[in-house]
């Protein structure tokens, strides 16, 4: 039995020491880093503001379909999707923080 409890003690402190050495990899002296410098855009404020974006996406499977480049008698009219949104904001404070804003969001199916 003492023998077993010797075996058990020596397999304990075996154990404490790689535990021991697996901590002291995780210890790092601040002097022994280089600090890290911080990319010029966390020193400012972003703000991006889009007003107006509308697309328009045609519902047909004519692949010789083409956009014209004026209006004209010989266009022909197509049922499309019309997507509107009437502003978009987006701000952000020295990489912090940010927000996000859309007004009028707006889509519609049009016929011919």
């Amino acid at each position: 039995m003492l023998e077993r409890q010797e075996q058990r003690a020596l397999q304990l402190a075996a154990f404490k020491e790689k535990t021991q050495s697996i901590l002291k990899t995780f210890d790092v002296n601040v002097s022994d880093v280089q600090l890290e410098t911080s990319s010029w855009i966390n020193d400012l404020d972003v703000s991006i503001s889009i007003q107006s974006v509308g697309v328009a996406f045609p519902l047909t499977h004519d692949e010789d379909l083409q956009i014209p480049r004026k209006k004209s008698k010989e266009s022909v009219a197509v049922r499309a999707f019309l997507f509107s949104i009437k502003s978009i904001d987006f701000a952000t404070n020295r990489g912090e923080t940010g927000q996000a804003t859309m007004e009028h969001l707006s889509f519609q199916f049009v016929p011919k």
